[in-house]
């Protein structure tokens, strides 16, 4: 079977979605009004903290890895304790059986934290590089000085004359000077710090441009510098929406043009008088539509050089007077506002996160967003399901067993690890749909965007699976609230709004995601897939998705300790 878009399909789907990724410490990230009071990750698994002690704490009790103490013993720096803590995020990340190790010992300690490759930081925006005193051991000689009463006022005004005359007086004076020495310490060393932290800041923002970039450690003169090949990336990404082509295409995706008209038409009084942003306006529909519908001022951010265009579009519609372009990245632009009401934005990817655009709608959401504001859409759902099509799997894979009468095994090694982005009949699904991961922008987290999840599909038909179908489905809500699991996309519900990308709904723009197996399987009705989807930003490029699919298949009467288990890997480029 060829795979092509059909003219139209309007197929209702009854299949539930199987809960296989609940993530219970999602908080309301509106309560966090400061960024020290951002949640702390551990720095081997996902357990938040309020405090750095507790998450220090934690580490040393479940992890075996004492950091106060390390610190304190070799009398680490500000700089040092920024590169330890990076070292051991960046070996977790390559490593996961980390996040559940109860012994941990830093190898070659010494060079790691001396080695500047490590001043990256691991986590984008890591509030654990911020978040605790690096100078904490002047309180303990201070208070060494406390207890033996060695002590002398730096920098106060003892101008004041206190002549006391009993020994009540003598002890309340002698309480009273400990503390405005405590008082100018503590001013002091928080002044240093500030300092440390600002210069810390500065240098990642200056030398990396961006926690992705790649960087090479130039002894000879201490610098840092971005490699060329990450600002290439950076810039095709960028340039690639300079083109008119890509833009008419989504223009022309009519599920997705007219999701976004009509939850903001249908719900006009959610933006008359307020102030909008549109990350990554493009040709500037969104903002348009956002403007027609009442808002008082609409931002539209956008980086790329089609803005220049949509300045032109934005004046011909006359609405200049209420949409402001802003030319840049949504990370380093300056708002002339504190705050905005509504957020909207169509960052979606193939498999949802390709193109890693929700990290620059979560930045704009935590910087700008009020508390009680709204995000378009607010919240996604990850698919997956499993397919038969066997002339796919021949005209792909297949192929290169006999060309003219010739063997070319060897070119099926880049399509076996290729993700396919195509049209997927609703007939060749064969298994039910589950979901992977539930995406609530209001309250997502950018560490929890790669993700690991386990998956279950059960085979409704007897026949052949020849690979795993991924694909989202969207909601707007009025007030940011998470879909049930038992909602499904066709459900009617006051208030909501949404679309699927996936095969039994109209072709979109987004299609479905294919991984191509490199051997079918052959399956009856009521036969058991069992695995489990890693999904992470690739190294090289974080715009691009790098995957890891386990499986095992149970059939009917095996014995689960018996079965085998596949592994198979691909990317998204």
């Amino acid at each position: 079977m060829s795979i092509q878009a059909p003219s139209h399909i309007e197929y209702n789907s009854s299949s539930e979605y199987s809960e296989s990724e609940y993530d219970p410490n999602d908080e309301r990230w509106d309560d966090w009004e400061e960024e020290a009071q951002q949640d702390l990750k551990c720095l081997f698994c996902n357990e938040l903290f309020t405090s750095a002690d507790d998450l220090f704490n934690h580490c040393s009790h479940h992890h075996g890895f004492d950091f106060q103490k390390i610190r304190a013993e070799l009398k680490f720096d500000f700089y040092q304790c920024i590169r330890l803590i990076n070292y051991i995020r960046q070996q977790v990340l390559n490593n996961s059986e980390l996040e559940s190790i109860t012994s941990y010992t830093v190898q070659n300690i010494q060079s790691v934290i001396n080695d500047d490759v490590y001043l990256k930081p691991v986590l984008e925006d890591d509030p654990l590089l911020y978040a605790f005193d690096y100078a904490e051991s002047e309180d303990d000689e201070f208070d060494k000085d406390v207890e033996s009463n060695s002590f002398e006022l730096k920098g106060q005004d003892q101008s004041i004359e206190i002549d006391p005359t009993t020994p009540l007086e003598h002890e309340l004076l002698k309480k009273l000077r400990l503390a405005e020495e405590r008082l100018f310490n503590t001013e002091a060393r928080f002044k240093t710090i500030e300092s440390q932290f600002n210069d810390y800041r500065n240098m990642v923002k200056n030398s990396f441009l961006d926690v992705y970039s790649d960087i090479k450690s130039e002894r000879s003169t201490g610098s840092l510098k971005m490699t060329s090949t990450y600002e290439e990336r950076t810039n095709y990404y960028f340039n690639s929406y300079a083109k008119n082509d890509i833009h008419e295409e989504m223009l022309k995706d009519r599920v997705r043009t007219e999701s976004y008209r009509d939850f903001i038409y249908e719900n006009k009084d959610l933006f008359k008088n307020k102030i909008v942003l549109d990350v990554g306006c493009g040709t500037g529909i969104l903002s348009m539509f956002a403007a027609k519908a009442g808002a008082s001022k609409v931002f539209s951010v956008e980086k790329s050089d089609i803005i220049e265009r949509t300045k032109e579009i934005v004046k011909e519609n006359q609405l200049d007077n209420i949409i402001t372009l802003i030319n840049g990245k949504i990370e380093e632009v300056d708002l002339p506002v504190k705050k905005v009401d509504i957020i909207i934005s169509e960052w979606m990817g193939y498999f949802l996160f390709f193109e890693a655009m929700l990290d620059s709608v979560i930045v704009a959401r935590d910087k700008w967003l009020a508390s009680d504001g709204i995000l378009a859409p607010s919240h996604c759902r990850l698919l997956l399901s499993a397919i038969e099509d066997e002339e796919l799997f021949n005209d792909t894979l297949n192929f290169w067993n006999d060309v003219y009468g010739f063997k070319m095994t060897s070119m099926k090694s880049p399509i076996k690890t290729s993700a396919i982005v195509e049209y997927v009949e609703p007939q060749a699904v064969i298994t039910n749909v589950v979901s992977i991961k539930e995406v609530p922008t209001y309250t997502i987290r950018k560490f929890r965007l790669d993700f690991t999840s386990p998956f279950t599909l059960v085979s409704t038909r007897n026949g052949h699976i020849h690979g795993f179908l991924g694909y989202f489905d969207t909601w707007f809500t009025r007030d940011n609230h998470d879909i049930p699991l038992s909602q499904n996309i066709d459900d009617i519900v006051e208030g909501v709004s949404g679309f699927t990308t996936g095969p039994q709904g109209k072709v979109t723009h987004w299609r479905q995601t294919i991984f191509l197996l490199e051997h079918s399987i052959k399956v009856e009705q009521g036969t058991i897939i069992n695995g489990t989807i890693d999904c992470k930003k690739s190294k090289e490029n974080p715009r691009d998705l790098d995957f890891e699919i386990r499986y095992q298949v149970v059939n009917k009467n095996a014995n689960l300790n018996d079965t085998e288990e596949y592994v198979q890997k691909f990317y998204l480029r």
